[in-house]
Parts: C-alpha cells; structure tokens; sequence
C-alpha cells in the first residue's frame, strides 16, 4: 500500500496516568475510526516527566504495553508508543524508550532516546540509548527520534541511508521554541527527502513549564499538510509513498549521499 492515514494523539500529558488512559481511549477510538494504519503518542504520553514515579511506571510498564496491544489489535494499526522511562539493566538510571507496536498487537521493537536534554532535569535522570534502529514495517521503512533528537541531523540521515522514509518524532517540546520546532522538523523533512510526524503535547507540567503542541505532518518537500496547532484531538493526513519516490527521481539529492 503506497498512500495510507497517519494520526497524531495530542492532548494534555497529566501526571495521572489513569486520567491519560482515559483520554487516550478517546482519542484512539477516532483515529480507528478514520482507518489509520499509524498512530504516534508524545513523549512520556503516560505521566509526563513525573520523575518521582519513574520507579512505579518502570515496573508497570508490562501493563502499559498491554494496553497498547489490545489496542493496535483492536483497531488494526501500529503505534509509535510516545516513550516511557525504562530502568536500565545497571540500575542506576532510565532510557527514555518509545515502543514500536504492530497493528498485529506484537511488540516490533523499540528506540531509547540517545540525546539527553540538559534541562528540566532529564540528564539527572535518563541514560543515552546506543542504537538506532530501522523498523521494516508493512507499510514502509520508518525510524524515530524523540524531541531533542531532532536538533542532530547525523542519526537521521544514517537512517535515511539505511532506506527510512518516515520519521516519527514523540515530543514534549515547550514554549518558547515553537519555531525551533516546526523550522527543525522542516529541515529534517527537506533535507532527506522523508515524511517527518511530530507528536508534540500541550497545557502545562507546572507553573513555568507550557507546551504549544503545534503537532504536525511534513512531506518530502517540507509542506506542513496537517497541524494541530494547540488543541486536543487527533491530527490525521494522509502519506503518499508514491509522491515521495517520483519526488526523489525528480530532485536526486540523496544520490550524493556515501
């Protein structure tokens, strides 16, 4: 299938996981509804960065993924699952992971976030993940960052190298950098010729922290053909492979690449 729905799931991130839950079922329930073959959550769509509860949703991130399979199975589409906080094998710190799942309900595989934010206190907390994996799914070949990521071109286009021809970015990206937001998404798509899904959330995490969501979808050549803006709902758009390769035959950019 060359031209299939993509949706993003914006929405407010509490810190009560429960409240999320519920307002993801709601929102899950109309991107089913459009037939959507991907859906992609914001970064720690869970609890946001309630760091005194990583232990908790650490443990019970078994649950967590369960939820998401009835899910994907439910409605038949894969989710690129936001991220969770993971606790690493040493015990001394989480991997920011985001989750792929199929639209079969397996688990496809999963990304930890290898650029750390220096602020809001993510680098006391998160390890740097070592990998950055493919995900061959049915559709098409994909790769995910997730939100500060999109400021290191170096991972993306290794990815691209490798044959991605979507980016999902999960994202709690703040005020006041929505430029940086949308030009950086923008230049990712341009300059690699890829579709770009940033799922950006909104509201606020505390009194000094706000979140513009401006959650969007960029094609190859860096139009923005769905935005969010900074409303809860579901931002759905069509991607079109078939755009994407008679683009890329047309401006070989990518010939270049060694």
């Amino acid at each position: 299938m060359k031209r299939f729905l993509v949706s993003i799931l914006q929405y407010d991130v509490k810190k009560d996981s429960l409240q999320n839950f519920k307002t993801l079922e709601k929102l899950f329930a109309v991107a089913g509804g459009r037939k959507s073959k991907f859906v992609v959550l914001p970064e720690m769509f869970a609890s946001s960065f309630n760091y005194d509860a990583f232990e908790e949703h650490s443990k019970n991130s078994i649950e967590i993924i369960r939820f998401l399979q009835n899910i994907a199975s439910k409605y038949n589409f894969y989710i690129v699952a936001g991220s969770i906080p993971i606790k690493n094998n040493r015990g001394d710190g989480f991997f920011n992971r985001s989750y792929l799942i199929s639209s079969e309900g397996a688990v496809a595989g999963y990304y930890d976030k290898t650029h750390i934010f220096f602020q809001h206190g993510e680098n006391s907390h998160f390890c740097p993940g070592e990998k950055v994996p493919i995900f061959n799914t049915y559709y098409a070949p994909i790769g995910i960052q997730i939100c500060f990521d999109i400021r290191f071109p170096e991972s993306i286009r290794a990815l691209v190298k490798k044959g991605v021809q979507i980016l999902f970015v999960p994202a709690q990206f703040p005020s006041p950098r929505k430029e940086h937001w949308i030009n950086l998404l923008k230049a990712r798509a341009i300059e690699n010729q890829i579709y770009v899904v940033g799922a950006n959330r909104i509201g606020k995490d505390n009194e000094d922290l706000s979140f513009f969501g401006n959650s969007v979808i960029i094609d190859p050549y860096g139009d923005t053909l769905a935005n969010g803006y900074e409303k809860e709902g579901v931002i759905s758009e069509y991607i079109d492979l078939e755009f994407l390769e008679a683009y890329r035959k047309s401006f070989p950019v990518l010939n270049w690449l060694k």
